[in-house]
């Protein structure tokens, strides 16, 4: 009678891990086929057994109809009657809810860090933004100083030729003492 008792839960359990591998592991067709049989089943017939399988397939991972919020309450509603469970049944029920919880847990903890990462990344790019305005602004004014230079110097250079033509003129060679004007 034992060995009957843990044979019939096995098996069991066994109908929940096959749909679960088959969502994990299985090819799109064969994908679609479990998910379409599991809502069929729970359509037709919301049993325990039915129930459950389907709250573990909304949990599980790697599929297009993972659905954790569905799956939380449902494996919550299920375990608030676990007289319809068998021992088994509550545990696997019980463990899957527990990394349901720790998963949507990592997935907040990514998100919020990734949203602070973000939020860390624009407030860079934005002082490094105003940073590069700052230099094409120091940039713009350094030319226009440059330009200004070097309209005084061709202003003196012109002077200064002027003088040396002048001096020239009059015969001065500029260079001789006393001849400064």
């Amino acid at each position: 009678a034992t060995n009957q008792s843990v044979t019939v839960e096995q098996s069991t359990i066994s109908i929940y891990l096959a749909d679960i591998e088959v969502l994990l592991e299985g090819d799109p067709a064969r994908k679609a086929r479990v998910w379409d049989e599991l809502q069929l089943d729970f359509t037709r017939a919301p049993t325990t057994t039915n129930r459950l399988r389907l709250a573990l397939a909304l949990a599980t991972p790697g599929h297009q109809w993972s659905d954790l919020a569905r799956a939380d309450g449902m494996l919550t509603e299920l375990l608030l009657q676990p007289e319809l469970l068998l021992a088994d049944e509550q545990l696997l029920a019980r463990v899957q809810l527990g990394m349901l919880r720790s998963r949507v847990s990592a997935e907040t903890e990514a998100r919020q860090a990734g949203n602070s990462a973000t939020r860390t990344s624009e407030r860079e790019l934005a002082a490094a933004r105003a940073q590069v305005e700052l230099l094409r602004s120091d940039n713009t004014r350094l030319r226009g100083a440059l330009e200004e230079a070097e309209e005084k110097l061709r202003a003196i250079t012109l002077i200064e030729r002027s003088i040396r033509e002048r001096d020239g003129a009059n015969g001065n060679s500029g260079d001789e003492p006393g001849n400064n004007e």
